[in-house]
């Protein structure tokens, strides 16, 4: 997936060459950042809890988390953040532990969206999925499903039953061992904490992750909801412009279609890239609108719903 090109005639083989040159520094800058501002945040939840100074705290670290165990392990299972990929896999598996979303996993799971991305049939996003209606989308937005549902895929998987149909049998047999291992690191985690009678666990990670969690539906939302079930990524995908804050924390992500185009360029470069690809008047570009911002879009689509507009209906 590292070298699939979506599009071959949207920008000179050179010029992608060089927009797709890893950085070790700029990926352990960026890194140690996301994890230097969790543990900060996670002293300061420590320190302020049963203070209403602390709110503000504890969901800034729920947002954190999402953006590094989301747009983190995003990034990372593409191994485009470092240039060695056991740099890039190990840290996937901690962005895939603090969100219940084991990393082989999601790689496997998630480069079958990119092969059939708003293909109904195909995409893995999409499979078994019926048209939105209002009542689905505010549950979504909301959020509560989210460790119901990862912890049962979780356990699925560790018990070997397969139901993935875009998985063959090899590809989904080392998944197994890997949902076991994660199971077996949570085990350990409650254990310690029940030893240490801590619940530092609970206040600095599981906690803030859950309450954010309609964050992180807002926001991924804005990826591909709403747009036609076609396979022209400059069509089916959205980019969405964002503050220099939200580029930092999900990694450059609110460029998507840019990403989608060429999943090799890594997200340091991802800016560069969407001014090489819509300078100039490139026609093809001209199709895909920005969107002004996650909450404008959420709108747009909450409003389409309560309109039965057809397109605000598809994922």
């Amino acid at each position: 997936m590292d070298g699939w090109v979506h599009r071959r005639d949207l920008i000179d083989p050179k010029a992608l060459k060089a927009l797709s040159q890893r950085s070790d520094g700029l990926g352990a800058l960026q890194l140690a950042s996301q994890l230097a501002s969790m543990a900060a945040l996670g002293w300061g939840i420590d320190r302020l809890w049963g203070s209403w100074w602390g709110v503000p705290v504890f969901l800034m670290q729920g947002v954190l988390l999402w953006g590094f165990g989301y747009a983190g392990q995003h990034e990372l299972i593409h191994r485009t953040v470092f240039r060695a990929r056991w740099a890039n896999d190990w840290t996937a598996y901690l962005a895939g532990f603090l969100r219940f979303f084991p990393s082989d996993y999601s790689r496997a799971w998630h480069f079958v969206h990119h092969r059939h991305t708003k293909d109904p049939l195909r995409d893995s996003e999409l499979i078994g999925t019926t048209p939105l209606t209002l009542g689905r989308y505010v549950e979504f937005l909301l959020g509560f499903d989210y460790l119901w549902w990862r912890w049962r895929i979780l356990l699925r998987v560790a018990r070997a039953r397969r139901t993935e149909p875009y998985f063959s049998d090899a590809e989904f047999k080392p998944l197994v061992v890997e949902a076991r291992i994660h199971l077996a690191l949570y085990a350990l985690v409650a254990l310690l904490s029940v030893a240490f009678g801590t619940w530092a666990a609970v206040i600095c990670w599981i906690g803030p992750l859950i309450v954010t969690t309609s964050f992180y539906r807002a926001y991924i939302a804005a990826e591909h909801y709403g747009r036609p079930q076609i396979p022209d990524i400059i069509l089916n995908s959205r980019t969405t412009h964002a503050n220099w804050f939200l580029r930092w924390l999900m990694w450059n992500m609110p460029y998507h279609t840019e990403h989608h185009l060429f999943p090799g360029v890594p997200f340091h470069k991802l800016g560069a890239l969407s001014r090489a690809l819509r300078t100039g008047g490139n026609p093809a570009m001209q199709a895909n609108v920005i969107a002004r911002n996650h909450l404008a879009v959420n709108w747009q689509i909450l409003r389409g719903l309560m309109r039965g507009d057809p397109l605000a209906q598809l994922r």
